[in-house]
């Protein structure tokens, strides 16, 4: 369901047994920009979903997703990677509301405690976490975090955040 945010989504493909985690800070769209944001043609083709898109579908949609996908197919499959959002969609205030949590609808308060949740138990089983985004992440006090996730060095710019992907994945020996 859209509301006044735009598209939201919590978290994108194999939340049950992932071999890889991407944490994000936000996905959705803003309306001002519909053809920016996949979100609106997936909408109005039927796949859009605020849980478990499989990346297959979102890839076909979404070239910053098929960029990053493109560097993982060599090292594990798309479904075997799950992606979780700090704060689940965009708005015109974003970056105000996404460091006030007072500003905070339900969906993004449980989405978050959700994500957390998966993050700690899928950590605990040894699954390796990519920093895209993850400055927020940081916040929340996850044990281990700073220790087992590895932080794409570079702050801005796809290219280089994806090459620090292509070594996260040689180092961690993804086969």
């Amino acid at each position: 369901m859209k509301n006044k945010n735009g598209f939201r989504v919590s978290r994108i493909g194999n939340e049950r047994t992932p071999r890889l985690i991407i944490l994000l800070c936000n996905p959705g769209g803003n309306p001002k920009w519909p053809r920016r944001f996949p979100e609106y043609a997936m909408d109005k083709d039927g796949c859009y979903k605020q849980i478990g898109m499989n990346f297959s579908q979102v890839r076909e949609y979404c070239e910053w997703w098929d960029n990053v996908l493109n560097v993982t197919d060599k090292y594990v499959k798309d479904s075997d990677i799950l992606a979780l959002e700090y704060y689940p969609y965009h708005t015109p205030g974003m970056c105000k509301e996404t460091n006030n949590k007072a500003l905070w609808d339900d969906f993004a308060k449980n989405s978050l405690e959700q994500n957390k949740k998966l993050l700690q138990k899928h950590m605990g089983n040894g699954v390796p976490v990519f920093g895209y985004y993850w400055g927020n992440w940081l916040k929340e006090n996850i044990p281990g975090l700073t220790k087992y996730c590895y932080q794409s060095k570079n702050t801005r710019g796809q290219a280089s955040k994806l090459h620090d992907l292509k070594d996260f994945l040689e180092h961690e020996n993804f086969k």
